[in-house]
């Protein structure tokens, strides 16, 4: 029960914090990241999250929100070229009690931001939650999770979002703001962390941004969801429904069904089949909340990015219909997997159907003309037979001038194939704008439009020897370690290395 909690907790919103020191790290410009230079950024990085599980008492550690990865792991992902840290936060972990917070828990992410910095790394902060609550995944507290049903946990975690009444009443209860603890609304007890958090954590020099809710799910409207696209799958296949979901229940099965998808016209007809429906729940229930967390947020930090994800549906490649945020700082962070995602199946993830879900996004980033963060893609686990995928997702988002945090860290993740696939050749600054890149054999291909910054143009590059020209003239290109520089200037540049 959380009244068996005995943890320092400190109630209500910091004082009034000091501004930030210096201007954010991170702006928009339209479809672009600057940074105080003006430079434009192109980050790569990767997820890391405690996500609990732990005892259900006692300190932030027993109840499994330390993370277990090391100031030498952090190091190392610095050392592929990363640039940016998505960097989990458990509102259960930062709020066990209602109104009460634990100063402990965020002490220790304080660490992590100075282990993050130390390692030349910037970060965003997210709201993290699967399944919304720690009693069915993770997110929101027990004392937030309201509902009077029993939690059935399925075979695949991610399906409870369609079977579990319980948790159909408590993402109802929260999509509605039901009155919690002490008659206040469990949506606004969620701005209020978010603005303690941003006190406590946001003038910290690593902190880009946050990522204000992950993943947003609809409640008892998801079957409905997830029959309008059964339905649309058998009509775009000359299918009989029945028959789609008994094979959606068997694994073998399931990959065969797949591979209908392969056919980018079913896969995009299925996606705007089940639309309107999504775009419903993101217009009614997910913007008013993001604009609700966007004030918090912004009563203590005027500057910082605020990433803003669609609904857990829109990973499969429906088309978002989210609004735009009304805010300069706003950053579009899509997420996507194939539907090998969490199944033995992981190496058998098809580069066609991952590439039809993020052109769908892409539609999305352009309506909404700001800047890309893929917060989550991958998640390829530690197994083999994964390189080439992970190659052509980074190919694509590089032809689009995406930034990028691969799903995720784990115990391992440094001698896997995937640590392997990902570090590669990748630009980090352009002084002036970045035009194209890309990565062909190992060698890096980069062109943009320069600019007098008064900070030099930056590159990962492991291997290879640096050549740049400026209006076809051989430039100066620097090699320091695994970093390669060229001073700004005025002009079209180019770059090879390899």
């Amino acid at each position: 029960m959380t009244d068996e909690i005995r943890i320092p907790v400190r109630s209500a919103v910091a004082e009034d914090p000091a501004p930030r020191p210096g201007p954010p790290p991170l702006r928009s410009d339209a479809a672009r990241l600057r940074d105080v230079h003006g430079r434009h950024r192109v980050l790569h990085g990767i997820n890391l999250v405690a996500k609990g599980g732990g005892s259900e008492i006692g300190d932030f550690t027993a109840r499994g929100f330390r993370g277990e990865w090391t100031a030498e792991d952090i190091a190392d992902l610095a050392a592929r070229g990363f640039t940016l840290v998505r960097l989990g936060v458990i509102w259960a972990a930062v709020e066990p009690r209602p109104g009460a917070y634990d100063e402990a828990y965020l002490d220790w992410l304080d660490e992590q931001l100075d282990l993050i910095h130390e390692a030349g790394m910037l970060a965003v902060l997210d709201a993290h939650q699967d399944l919304y609550s720690q009693r069915f995944g993770d997110g929101a507290p027990h004392w937030a999770t309201l509902t009077a049903q029993e939690f059935e946990p399925s075979e695949l975690w991610s399906d409870a979002y369609l079977s579990s009444a319980a948790v159909h009443e408590a993402l109802d209860a929260f999509w509605r703001n039901a009155s919690g603890p002490g008659g206040v609304g469990l949506q606004e007890r969620f701005a209020a962390m978010w603005a303690h958090v941003a006190a406590r954590l946001g003038r910290h020099p690593a902190v880009a941004g946050y990522d204000l809710l992950n993943e947003p799910a609809p409640g008892s409207a998801a079957p409905q969801i997830f029959g309008a696209l059964i339905g649309a799958f058998a009509q775009a296949t000359g299918q009989q429904p029945e028959q789609l979901l008994s094979d959606f229940a068997d694994p073998e099965a399931k990959l065969r069904q797949l591979a209908h998808l392969e056919d980018e016209a079913v896969h995009r007809a299925v996606g705007d089949a089940v639309h309107p429906l999504v775009a419903e729940f993101e217009q009614r229930s997910v913007a008013p909340l993001m604009a609700r967390v966007t004030d918090a947020v912004r009563t203590v930090d005027p500057h910082g990015l605020i990433l803003r994800e669609h609904s857990y549906f829109a990973n499969l490649g429906i088309p978002s219909g989210q609004p735009p945020l009304d805010d300069p700082g706003e950053v579009y962070s899509p997420h996507g997997y194939d539907l090998t995602v969490d199944t033995p199946a992981i190496s058998l993830s098809s580069d066609i159907r991952a590439a039809t879900i993020f052109a769908r996004h892409a539609e999305t980033a352009e309506r909404l003309g700001v800047p890309v963060i893929v917060g989550e893609w991958g998640a390829l686990d530690l197994g083999t037979g994964v390189a080439s995928h992970a190659t052509a997702l980074q190919d694509l988002f590089d032809e689009r001038g995406w930034s990028w945090t691969y799903w995720c860290w784990q115990e391992g993740f440094a001698g896997s194939e995937a640590a392997g696939a990902l570090t590669r050749p990748r630009p980090v600054a352009f002084a002036g704008d970045g035009l194209r890149w890309r990565v062909d054999g190992g060698a890096l291909h980069a062109r943009w439009q320069g600019a007098e910054t008064g900070a030099p143009s930056v590159f990962f590059a492991p291997a290879g020897e640096p050549r740049a020209t400026c209006d076809g003239r051989a430039v100066q290109a620097e090699r320091d370690g695994l970093w390669v520089t060229v001073p700004a200037g005025i002009g079209e540049y180019e770059l090879t290395v390899g």
